[in-house]
């Protein structure tokens, strides 16, 4: 079997979410020895966030010497990145092996149980991995939901501490159409007597959080309970001071640019922290200080060009879309320009309104997805909110036109999908080279 075979047999998944209540999963993990159970976790849910968060967590693990496994979704080029242990993806040999290795498992059980669903494959593929290169922490990010999510089969003995970022609209098809609704689902994850850090707000979120917590009888924070001194942000990243409790860690900087990215740096740093206090955990403030300077994550507010500035950002929903349009303050820039396009089951026209409040001009490209919104619909919203609209279905064109009508100290913004980043990374450095 080639690595193109595991690949063509994990994407014939796609789109086949299924009910869900861990029997299918469980079973397979049995079949392959259970090789999740035993590891040390740090569990990763929220709306927006999750993945910026879970890197920073990785990156100081790291920093300390740890061997730690990280698993993350979506990937932006390649699947691989989203099983990696202290920097490396894994492997194609190794996604191959262990691929077949699922593959094989899995007809063990189909005469009691459907196929494994994409995410389920993926995920067990990543704790053979874990297992087999004995990583002394792993870092789960959920897919989607919580309660739900094939992630949160560990046993609560083996988790050492739950993370909740910033929830809000988002899959409502599959966790409900309040944000209280999804809001229960993304509290599935907190257990048993595991303490959970949050960087909630809304304060209906925070109750069910809390009360979840209760329950669980496990110790709930958030931002609330730490102190940010000595703040200095720009559009290259933050530098900060963090108290939490009696102690206090200075020198803090991130490089990565965004209000929330200091939101998702303070969480992290809380939780390790609260772990370091608890003895769950050896870490030094050096460590700390270390992951969070040497965090990158592709496509998150990331910056590609620098005349005129190009800005790619994974922001998929409205909440998303908000979060980086607060942002765009922290750049000094003459026109701004937002190359986008929408998934279907997003709420496009309340993120095209968004766009329009900041945009000189908004111009609309296809996506290669059977989850795009027609460029005709995409149009007829955002012309409601904005003077200046284009519609280049070609994204490599679209880059070109913008770039050339653009100015040295203009802003190009390339958002609203990850399909759509994924897509501009591929294809960036080839226009920029031309042009």
């Amino acid at each position: 079997m080639k690595f193109s075979d595991v690949i063509l047999n994990i994407e014939s998944r796609e789109g086949k979410r299924k009910s869900y209540d861990f029997s299918r999963m469980r079973a397979l993990l049995k079949v392959l020895n259970n090789p999740h159970d035993g590891l040390k976790y740090l569990h990763v849910a929220g709306t927006n966030g999750k993945g910026s968060t879970s890197n920073f967590l990785y990156n100081i693990l790291i920093s300390e010497g740890y061997i730690v496994g990280l698993y993350t979704s979506p990937h932006l080029e390649r699947y691989n990145e989203r099983i990696m242990i202290n920097g490396n993806e894994i492997s194609d040999e190794d996604f191959t092996r262990l691929g077949k290795i699922v593959i094989d498992a899995e007809k063990q059980i189909l005469d009691e149980f459907e196929v494994m669903t994409y995410f389920e494959f993926i995920t067990a593929m990543a704790f053979l991995y874990f297992r087999e290169k004995n990583c002394d922490y792993c870092v789960l990010e959920v897919g989607m939901g919580g309660l739900s999510d094939s992630t949160n089969v560990v046993a609560p003995k083996d988790k050492l501490m739950s993370f909740i970022t910033p929830i809000s609209m988002d899959h409502m098809q599959y966790l409900g159409n309040t944000v209280e609704e999804i809001a229960e689902q993304k509290a599935g994850i907190i257990v048993k007597n595991v303490d959970v850090v949050s960087s909630n707000k809304n304060k209906s979120v925070v109750e069910i959080l809390k009360n979840k917590a209760e329950r669980e009888n496990a110790q709930y924070y958030d931002l609330d309970d730490v102190k940010i001194e000595n703040l200095i942000i720009d559009d290259r990243g933050s530098e900060y001071t963090i108290k939490f409790k009696d102690e206090t860690i200075s020198n803090l900087k991130i490089n990565l640019s965004g209000y929330y990215q200091l939101e998702n740096s303070a969480l992290t740093v809380m939780g390790v922290m609260q772990l370091r206090n608890k003895g769950l955990l050896k870490i030094s403030d050096e460590s700390i200080r270390n992951g969070l300077k040497n965090t990158f994550w592709a496509g998150r507010m990331e910056r590609v060009n620098d005349s005129p500035m190009i800005i790619l950002d994974g922001a998929h929903n409205f909440d998303g879309i908000q979060r980086l349009t607060e942002n765009f303050r922290l750049f000094n820039y003459n026109k701004l320009y937002i190359i986008t396009s929408i998934l279907n089951d997003k709420e496009h026209d309340k993120m095209l309104l968004e766009f329009s409040k900041y945009a000189d001009e908004i111009v609309l490209v296809s996506l290669e997805t059977k989850r795009k919104t027609e460029l005709d619909i995409l149009r007829e919203e955002a012309q409601k909110y904005c003077e200046n609209v284009k519609v280049i279905d070609n994204l490599k064109l679209a880059i070109k036109d913008v770039i050339n009508v653009s100015k040295r100290n203009d802003l190009i913004v390339i958002a609203g999908s990850l399909y759509l980043v994924s897509d501009t990374r591929k294809i960036i450095k080839e226009i920029l080279k031309i042009n």
